[in-house]
């Protein structure tokens, strides 16, 4: 496959039913859903009206698109301080270091299985996040292809946990931008 030409923009209002689309696919389903989905949906809208803080949470939603074509969605958070019982990735907050949750699907079918997906965050946080020292990913555990995914990224496994909005166990793995 020839070099791919990403590019990432952040949501916009033109691009809620095509992102609210996705989410209802049937090979996204499995990983979206319940509470999670939900508040994948109330923080898109929120999003897409140029609201990027709900609460406690500060959260980035993006569009990928390949030589143009929306292709994907990303969504990214600010971890942003010492543990805390109420959300799963502080646990792993590090003092002096930036570090941002990352969690993505392609919404395509025609673009699935080709390979894009470790090239598509690579590039994705090398464009948006070069400034992070660390990126957090929590796939399933049972997910093996997005396993190998994050993987091929350079993601590492640090340490099986079931999160609070879903009930079955997760990997969370870590990438280090910077030292």
């Amino acid at each position: 496959m020839p070099k791919a030409d990403f590019s990432f923009h952040r949501i916009e209002k033109r691009h809620l039913a095509l992102v609210q689309r996705w989410l209802q696919k049937k090979h996204v389903q499995p990983y979206y859903f319940g509470e999670g989905l939900q508040n994948t949906l109330k923080n898109l809208e929120l999003a897409a009206e140029g609201i990027y803080h709900n609460g406690e949470y500060s959260f980035e939603h993006w569009i990928a698109c390949l030589d143009d074509q929306p292709i994907g969605f990303l969504m990214t958070s600010l971890v942003a301080g010492p543990y805390d019982s109420k959300d799963d990735y502080n646990k792993w907050f590090e003092e002096g270091k930036k570090t941002i949750t990352l969690d993505l699907l392609i919404g395509e079918e025609d673009f699935l299985g080709k390979g894009l997906s470790s090239p598509m965050i690579q590039e994705f946080l090398h464009d948006k996040f070069p400034h992070v020292s660390t990126v957090l990913i929590d796939p399933e555990s049972t997910n093996s292809k997005a396993i190998h995914v994050y993987e091929k990224v350079g993601f590492k496994k640090i340490e099986k946990f079931t999160p609070k909005f879903n009930p079955v166990p997760h990997w969370m793995m870590r990438l280090r931008m910077k030292p």
